[in-house]
This record gives structure tokens, C-alpha cells and sequence, in this order.
């Protein structure tokens, strides 16, 4: 897609961090690259064994859009 004249590839790609605090119902995640902290639910965590402060998560992410925005779309987008 194209929003304002610059080309954005609005694809999921896979995104790390580590789980820096966990709760009965929650979890946080530093991410990696300085790009924040996300706290989640503890029902969103897949995994066999019970998750500890300092393992390795991964997720895939895109960017973010308005739901009702005006932007140029291009052919090839798939939203």
C-alpha cells in the first residue's frame, strides 16, 4: 500500500522479545530493537511448559491501520 507518496509492506512479519514479568493472568514482554513492552494475557501464550521470567518469545505483528482511513491503495494489497 501506499500512504502518502511512501510504500508500506503491511505483511506480518516475526517479531521477538523476553518475558520480563509474569501474573496468575497476565505477562509482559520486552521487545526486542527497543520497540516497547506489550502485556498480554496469559491465554494467549502457547507453550507445553510453564513460561518463566527470561524465555524467549516470538509473535508476528504488522503495522497498525485506522479501520476508516482514506489512503491510496495499491492492486497488491490484501486488506
Amino acid at each position: 500500500m501506499i500512504v502518502h507518496g511512501i510504500h508500506v509492506n503491511n505483511e506480518a512479519t516475526i517479531h521477538t522479545g523476553t518475558i520480563t514479568e509474569i501474573n496468575d493472568t497476565y505477562f509482559y514482554v520486552q521487545l526486542t530493537a527497543r520497540m516497547g513492552v506489550l502485556k498480554l494475557p496469559q491465554r494467549c501464550l502457547i507453550c507445553e511448559n510453564k513460561p518463566q521470567i527470561g524465555d524467549k518469545v516470538k509473535f508476528l505483528m504488522s503495522y497498525v491501520e485506522l479501520e476508516k482511513d482514506n489512503y491510496t491503495k495499491e492492486d497488491s494489497d490484501k486488506l
